[in-house]
């Protein structure tokens, strides 16, 4: 189906955010003044810096192709184009992440299955000490997979409105840059932000059996997983 252009352009803007925020971060992260906030100043990874670029251009076109791609084909049974009412949007926005934080952990246990961490997933995990561009790190199919999983657990839901898509996407692709960055903020506020950052360090690190969730630590509570 055509995309209407209320939710082409607002997406787009979304996504244009998101690679400013991704190169920001990169850049505070090597700064000198972002010293005391790194996580750790060890190596990112030891991949030559010519293949790491390769690849994360080349999931950053094909994240635009697959968002809009499935968009084009989801959109009709997951999207009803009408305006919701706050208490609706907030209601499915709340349900589409909640439904998707315990989706992607499945996923993410089964991704570290021998054989597809050996030919998929491993290869994000070849980032030891990720920073905001290592987000993009990934094998396509891992790529794919995460994305299609949002759309569908928005499928299930739904349909939702194109306000409550566009927040749920916003929230769900800027925190996975963010979670990435290996950063934290120091602030009294931010501390639930730096806590996520903090954890997902630890999985990557090495704890590859803890911190498997996306959004909160409640699937990681709820299955004996958090570190």
């Amino acid at each position: 189906m055509n995309l209407d252009i209320e939710l082409v352009v607002p997406l787009a803007a979304i996504l244009a955010f998101d690679g400013a925020l991704l190169f920001f971060l990169t850049w505070a992260y090597y700064s000198p003044r972002a010293t005391a906030y790194r996580i750790s100043p060890k190596t990112s990874m030891n991949v030559s810096a010519l293949k790491r670029l390769l690849n994360i251009a080349m999931n950053s076109v094909l994240s635009l192709i697959i968002v809009f791609g499935l968009l084009s084909l989801m959109a009709k049974s997951m999207l009803h184009g009408r305006s919701d009412g706050v208490v609706r949007t907030v209601v499915d926005v709340f349900l589409i992440l909640l439904v998707y934080d315990f989706a992607y952990y499945g996923l993410h246990r089964l991704m570290h299955l021998k054989s597809l961490m050996q030919y998929v997933h491993g290869v994000h995990h070849r980032v030891h000490n990720p920073t905001a561009m290592e987000s993009f790190y990934l094998h396509p199919v891992e790529l794919f997979a995460g994305i299609a999983l949002l759309m569908t657990c928005t499928l299930i839901v739904g349909p939702v409105s194109n306000l409550s898509f566009l927040f749920v996407f916003a929230f769900h692709s800027t925190l996975n840059i963010v979670v990435h960055s290996g950063l934290t903020t120091g602030l009294w506020l931010l501390r639930p932000l730096d806590h996520l950052m903090v954890k997902h360090h630890i999985h990557h690190r090495g704890e590859l059996d803890a911190n498997l969730a996306s959004l909160t630590p409640l699937p990681d509570i709820v299955f004996g997983t958090a570190r």
